[in-house]
């Protein structure tokens, strides 16, 4: 009769040689995610925002190449509409008449516009009354300094922004210079020292100099207070809820909140 003990022992080399076996079989290998692009479309006014966004998203999902385009606000939503666009990043929404529910639509927070000048400029702050004035063509002397207005083209979102505050109903003046984007804003009014425009907050630096309005600076603080004149909706939109990785970007998005905050330069 074989001992118990002794038929552990002699078994005991068997089974080592199978768990050795065992781990010496190849292990599967996690699958790594498959490469996904994703396609973003922006108003101009955001584009330091997008910027921003992109970059960060592809750094924590690696495998994500996040593209964009950049349009004034008209355009990018009529590129999100027409489907070149899964997700688009706006300031203003038109009445295009199509049915609201068509657009999924989430406010990512306040953005403001900053009313600018050439450093050297008199103007020192404005109010509101006053730039109605000035944008409708009736002010065009400042202390006995010619003052020009610039102003964005028909379409950007910034320009609606301003018209609806500032203009309220007014018509613009004929004799204004218009720009096609923030960033020729504010490069004419750094160039020009009569000059008086508006931009997203998110374009300021220090070649221009951003007015008090109503006595308030475009700060992040008051802005997202409500407390800066004039400000408007960020949006994050879609042609219909998002799914997919245009889903897990817009739940990031939210969550992170707008990583370019407005700030006003120093002024040397």
């Amino acid at each position: 009769m074989i001992h118990r003990g002794y038929a552990f022992r002699s078994r005991w080399p068997v089974l080592c040689l199978l768990l050795l076996m065992a781990a010496c079989q190849p292990q599967p290998v996690p699958a790594s995610p498959e490469p996904v692009t994703l396609q973003l479309v922006a108003a101009d006014s955001c584009e330091p925002v997008v910027a921003s966004a992109a970059e960060a998203y592809s750094s924590v999902r690696p495998w994500v190449t996040v593209r964009y385009d950049v349009y004034n606000t008209a355009l990018a939503e009529q590129v999100l509409r027409e489907g070149a666009a899964e997700m688009a990043l706006l300031t203003w929404l038109s009445d295009s008449g199509e049915a609201e529910d068509s657009l999924w639509i989430e406010s990512l927070g306040r953005d403001g516009v900053a009313v600018i000048v050439h450093p050297e400029s008199p103007i020192a702050e404005i109010g509101l009354a006053q730039l109605r004035e000035v944008f409708a063509g009736r002010l065009q002397d400042w202390g006995g300094a010619t003052i020009t207005a610039v102003s964005r083209e028909d379409g950007s979102g910034t320009r609606a922004a301003f018209d609806s505050v500032v203009l309220d109903g007014v018509s613009p003046s004929l004799s204004a210079v218009v720009m096609p984007s923030s960033g020729a804003v504010v490069e004419y009014v750094a160039r020009t020292p009569g000059a008086i425009g508006y931009v997203a907050v998110e374009h300021l630096n220090s070649s221009v100099r951003a007015l008090p309005i109503e006595g308030i600076l475009p700060t992040r603080e008051v802005i997202d207070a409500g407390q800066y004149p004039l400000w408007r909706q960020l949006f994050l939109v879609s042609h219909g809820e998002p799914t997919g990785e245009a889903r897990e970007f817009a739940q990031w998005l939210i969550a992170q909140g707008v990583k370019v905050p407005p700030v006003v330069p120093e002024q040397p």
